[in-house]
């Protein structure tokens, strides 16, 4: 008889228990999340935060928005945002109509008298002329302001207000004419009698009312009609503003006030 092949019978797969371990550890590893990420997600540089909210993320926290305590300022205007203005802000009109800057007196005294011809004070004005002679080397500027706005004591026109100056031998700067007080005020002057540090007493009343601007721009004095140009009063304020010992007046009466029935005009 012929030999016949027989198909031997098929093996059983046996694990042993080490197989069994790493099968079962390598179907762990293919199930944890992290595995698969690690498989699909490329290899790419992180994608920079917005603009915007980086500088969310750098400003402080505390919710005051990054107000200074007191100012409610904003931190990056510094502490001198809103600070006052001073006479160097303000212009002057020229009697050609043109702007004065009071910029230009940086580093300067100024004296400040509202003029008028006609007025009784007017006797005043050759004592100016000395005070601004002999004080010009120590730094001090007289403006003179004509105005007609006090018992109409400054009347014509700019031409002729120049004029009768300049034969009066006036060396000190003569303004246009202005007005001192009410809507259309000159803004200087506002700010001479109704800013923070404005010496007492209120609008201007009448001519030759002075006030004194010190080299830092500040307005630091003011003087009545009464007092002249030459009088111990007016000198004395002068020198104590020039030497810095000057202690400006914030209370008391209103300079200025009480001359209209003293002026003949």
């Amino acid at each position: 008889m012929p030999n016949l092949i027989k198909n031997p019978k098929p093996q059983k797969t046996v694990l042993t228990k080490t197989g069994y371990a790493l099968l079962l550890t390598l179907l762990i590893v293919s199930a944890t999340p992290g595995f698969a990420q690690a498989k699909t997600t490329p290899d790419t540089p992180a994608t920079p935060a917005p603009q915007a909210a980086r500088a969310d993320q750098a400003k402080p926290s505390g919710g005051g928005g990054g107000r200074r305590h007191g100012g409610g300022a904003d931190a990056a205007e510094g502490p001198n945002a809103k600070s006052e203005k001073n006479a160097y802000d303000y212009s002057l009109p020229s009697s050609d109509g043109k702007d004065i800057p009071l910029s230009n007196y940086k580093g300067k005294y100024i004296l400040i008298v509202n003029l008028g011809r006609k007025s009784s004070y007017n006797d005043q004005l050759p004592a100016l002329i000395k005070l601004n002679d002999t004080y010009k080397d120590k730094g001090l500027v007289v403006i003179g302001i004509p105005s007609n706005e006090f018992g109409a004591a400054e009347p014509g026109t700019g031409p002729e207000i120049q004029k009768a100056y300049a034969d009066a031998k006036v060396d000190f700067l003569i303004t246009g004419v202005s007005k001192l007080t009410g809507d259309d005020a000159l803004p200087f002057y506002l700010y001479l009698t109704k800013s923070k540090n404005a010496p007492a007493g209120g609008p201007v009343a009448w001519n030759y009312t002075k006030f004194i601007v010190d080299k830092k721009g500040n307005v630091v004095a003011r003087l009545d009609p009464d007092a002249a140009p030459d009088s111990p009063e007016m000198l004395s304020t002068i020198d104590q503003v020039l030497d810095g010992t000057y202690k400006p007046k914030k209370e008391g009466g209103k300079a200025g006030m009480g001359a209209a029935s003293s002026d003949s005009n």
